[in-house]
């Protein structure tokens, strides 16, 4: 009997060996994504192996194998990194993560050393720590919290004070400055020495300088940390706020200035040294700053050549439409007003006149320059996009202003300034119309400041302040235009503000960005209309 059973164990292996080998293959190759707030990734896929970092919840991972309960990884996000992580931190989705790591939804990224997550589940509401750097999705905007979804589709409440959105990678465009690197890293100190650690729960300098530059949006640290990514080098005397410093020996930190930096050392917790203390001082070799904008950057639209422009665009390209439209509203900031009754870009006949801008060329060139990828395509959108019928270019001028976009309520009708959002915002009023409009829906004062309306609001909206018709004087609904720009989650507006008129009547105003509360404070306006392109 024993012979007969052990010829049969020896057929079945020859002739389906995948049997055997099925538990390690079958994951080979696959997409995982890590479902538990915090999993040691080891060097080998033994319990006592050694630490080599760690993932985070919502982490994407590659599975390249399988042995007993462990999966072998790379880590996309920390230049594919690989080690053994437990089968239980990993789900696999059938889908390859698409729906779940779907680009269009919003995402939010913890910012504080650690966040209490409140569960919702059948088994009851119950709260988990997660950890600076980790990104979810976001379900829904609550006043002062987010509703966020977890890898395994659950959902959790979140603090928004714990927690920014998710940024793009390029740090010039998300503006991320040197000192907020500082900021955000000091935020660790003394947490305990942990060799492979990211958390508050323990860290060593790589994983504090990951996860600093995760939550600004910043890729590669690995690359730069080691000055293999062509990043600027800089000399003692040279450093600012967020440098990494690199001493002999491999040694890393992060200079928070004033002579100070952070540092580790085992069996020790992060802690701040003097740069010119020993043995610190005779070990420097360089500092390397991350962030490094250029002087284009600075520049105003009016003062760049038409290659500045054309990379601008290009940079700029990447980011969603809201974002192009508040990302060109903003670099002209500091543009003087245009006093001009008629407009200086009308009155030459140009389309390109950013030297100066009123409220309504602002909007027209900060759209145009979104919209398109060159600086002849935003010339040639200009002469749709600014015109009731189609402007004509004879020798580089405007022929037919006459049939331009004078009154802000048309291009509200229009359709071509994006859709009208007014009324899907929050409660709105009617008022008496003008010019054949025989009365508009608005959004009055009062629904425009209340919270859980401006948190619907998005970067690259356009606002059309209304006029109160008891004061129109001739006959126009609308007296002026603003940009949504976005920060720390609050809505500013972009806008060129002045006074048209002549003599002593102008006033010398400029682009300017203020928030949109206090806007409302002072404004004069009755309401709004609200418009938004779509992607």
């Amino acid at each position: 009997m024993k012979k007969k059973f052990l010829f049969i164990l020896v057929v079945c292996i020859l002739s389906f060996p995948s049997l055997v080998f099925s538990a390690q293959e079958s994951v080979a190759g696959t997409f995982g994504i890590v479902s538990s707030p915090l999993a040691n990734v080891r060097q080998e896929p033994a319990p006592k192996s050694s630490i080599q970092t760690q993932v985070l919840l919502g982490d994407e991972v590659r599975i390249l194998g399988k042995e007993n309960n462990r999966y072998r990884i790379s880590i996309p996000s920390q230049e594919q990194r690989e080690g053994w992580v437990q089968q239980e931190a990993v789900i696999i989705p059938k889908d390859k993560g698409k729906n779940y790591l779907n680009p269009k939804r919003q995402w939010v990224i913890i910012t504080k050393p650690r966040s209490e997550a409140l569960i919702l589940d059948k088994t009851g509401d119950h709260k988990v720590s997660l950890y600076a750097g980790t990104r979810l999705p976001v379900v829904q905007k609550n006043p002062g919290a987010y509703t966020v979804q977890f890898p395994d589709r659950s959902l959790a409440i979140l603090d928004a004070a714990d927690t920014m959105p998710v940024k793009t990678g390029d740090p010039i465009l998300n503006e991320t400055k040197p000192e907020d690197l500082a900021k955000t890293a000091k935020q660790f100190i003394n947490v305990r020495y942990f060799e492979g650690g990211l958390t508050a729960q323990g860290m060593d300098m790589q994983g504090l300088l990951y996860i600093t530059c995760r939550i600004h949006g910043i890729t590669g640290i690995g690359d730069l940390a080691s000055g293999k990514a062509g990043e600027a080098r800089v000399s003692k005397k040279d450093l600012q706020p967020g440098d990494i410093l690199a001493f002999y020996g491999e040694g890393r930190g992060m200079y928070i200035g004033n002579g100070q930096f952070l540092q580790t050392a085992k069996k020790r917790s992060l802690r701040i040294a003097g740069i010119y203390d020993r043995p610190f001082s005779k070990a420097f070799q360089y500092g390397i700053r991350l962030i490094n904008a250029g002087p284009d950057e600075k520049k105003k639209p009016a003062d760049m050549t038409a290659d500045e422009i054309y990379l601008a665009q290009m940079r700029a390209g990447s980011l969603p439409l809201g974002k192009r439209i508040a990302y060109w509203a903003k670099r002209f900031i500091g543009t003087p007003y245009d006093t001009d009754p008629v407009g200086l870009y009308v009155r030459t006949n140009r389309i390109v006149a950013d030297e100066k801008a009123d409220c309504m060329y602002h909007t027209f060139r900060a759209v145009e320059l979104a919209l398109t990828r060159t600086p002849r395509e935003a010339v040639e959108r200009a002469l749709t996009l600014r015109f009731i019928t189609n402007g004509i270019l004879v020798d580089g001028r405007v022929v037919n202003y006459d049939e331009r976009f004078q009154y802000g309520e048309d291009m509200v009708m229009s359709k071509k300034w994006g859709a009208n959002i007014t009324a899907d915002l929050g409660p709105t009023v009617s008022i008496a119309g003008s010019r054949n409009i025989a009365d508009a829906t608005i959004l009055p004062k009062e629904s425009l400041a209340k919270r859980e309306l401006q948190q619907n609001l998005q970067d690259g909206d356009i606002i059309f302040w209304v006029k109160d018709p008891k004061k129109r004087i001739v006959e126009e609904i609308v007296g002026h235009i603003s940009i949504i720009r976005i920060k720390s989650d609050k809505p500013y507006l972009i806008h060129a503000s002045g006074s048209k008129g002549s003599g002593s009547r102008r006033g010398k105003g400029m682009v300017k960005e203020l928030s949109l509360s206090d806007y409302l404070k002072q404004t004069k306006f009755i309401g709004a209309f609200v418009t938004r392109f779509k992607q």
